[in-house]
C-alpha cells in the first residue's frame, strides 16, 4: 500500500486534492472570520477543548487567539462563556460588536452570549445554527448539550455520533446520560472507556471516569482516575477538588476509627 501510494503520479494527486477541496467547499460550516491562521488554529484548539470540559485549557486557547487577533468572534464569544461578572459582559460585548460586519451565522453565534438572551432563546439560536451550519462539528455539539430535556439530548448524541463518529466529546455526554439519568453504569462505563480509548491524551476522560468509580463507590479508582487526570494536566480544577475530597474523607475515617 505505501508504495502504491508513493507512486502515484503528481496529475493523480492534484484530481484527488481538487476533489477532497470541492467536497470541503460544499459543506454547510460556519465561517470563522479571522486575519491570522495561527489565531484560527489556537481557536480551533481551545473549541476541542471546550467540548471536552478542559476549561482551563480552553481559556488559556482562546486568549493567545484573541492576542492575535482581537476582533476574532468565535472567541470572544467563548471566553465570555468561561468568564464571570463584568469580564464576562466584556467579553460578550465584543464578540457581539466584533461580528457586526462579519457573516449572519457569526452574527447569530455572537448573539449567543448576549446577557439579555433566556436559556430557552439560546436553545433556539443554537438549533438555527445547527440548521444552517449541518456540517459543523462545534455547533453540532452544542446542539446536542443544549436540548431542553436528557432525552432529548441522547437522541440528538446517538445523530451526532453518526455523523461524527471521531469525536471523542460525544462518548462522554452519552456516557454521562447513562450514568446520571438511565442508571446504566455498565453502559456508561463502555462508554467511558471509548472516551478514554479516543482521546487518551486528555484530561478530562480520566476525570470522568474518576467520577463514574466516585458514583459507583470505588474509592479507590476514583482516586486513581482523578490521579491519571492531574498527569495529563495538573491544573484540572475538578481533579484537584476531588482528590482534596478524598484526602479528606480519608483523614476522617481515620479519626473516627481512633
Amino acid at each position: 500500500m505505501l508504495l502504491l501510494l508513493s507512486t502515484t503520479s503528481y496529475a493523480q494527486k492534484k484530481m484527488t486534492a481538487k476533489k477532497m477541496d470541492d467536497k470541503n467547499m460544499n459543506l454547510k460550516q460556519m465561517t470563522w472570520s479571522t486575519k491570522s491562521d495561527a489565531a484560527k488554529d489556537l481557536a480551533l484548539e481551545g473549541v476541542k477543548h471546550a467540548m471536552n470540559a478542559e476549561f482551563e485549557q480552553a481559556y488559556d486557547k482562546f486568549m493567545s487567539a484573541i492576542k492575535l487577533d482581537p476582533n476574532f468572534t468565535q472567541p470572544l464569544a467563548f471566553l465570555a462563556t468561561l468568564t464571570n461578572g463584568e469580564t464576562r459582559k466584556m467579553y460578550a460585548k465584543r464578540a457581539i460588536e466584533s461580528a457586526a460586519n462579519k457573516t449572519e451565522g457569526e452574527k447569530l453565534f455572537a448573539s449567543v452570549v448576549d446577557e439579555n438572551k433566556t436559556q430557552e432563546q439560546r436553545r433556539d439560536i443554537w438549533a438555527k445554527l445547527h440548521e444552517m451550519f449541518p456540517d459543523g462539528g462545534m455547533i453540532g455539539y452544542y446542539y446536542v448539550v443544549t436540548r431542553a430535556t436528557p432525552d432529548e439530548s441522547f437522541a440528538a448524541a446517538q445523530d451526532y455520533l453518526q455523523k461524527f463518529p471521531d469525536v471523542a466529546a460525544m462518548n462522554n455526554i452519552i456516557a454521562y446520560y447513562y450514568m446520571n439519568d438511565k442508571k446504566d453504569y455498565d453502559m456508561a462505563k463502555k462508554y467511558f472507556e471509548k472516551y478514554i480509548e479516543m482521546y487518551p491524551e486528555g484530561s478530562n476522560p480520566y476525570d470522568s471516569m474518576g467520577e463514574f468509580y466516585a458514583v459507583t463507590g470505588d474509592a479507590a479508582n476514583s482516586e486513581k482516575y482523578y490521579a491519571l487526570s492531574l498527569e495529563k494536566y495538573p491544573y484540572t480544577n475538578s481533579s484537584v477538588a476531588a482528590l482534596k475530597k478524598i484526602a479528606d474523607d480519608k483523614k476522617k475515617n481515620t479519626a473516627k476509627k481512633e
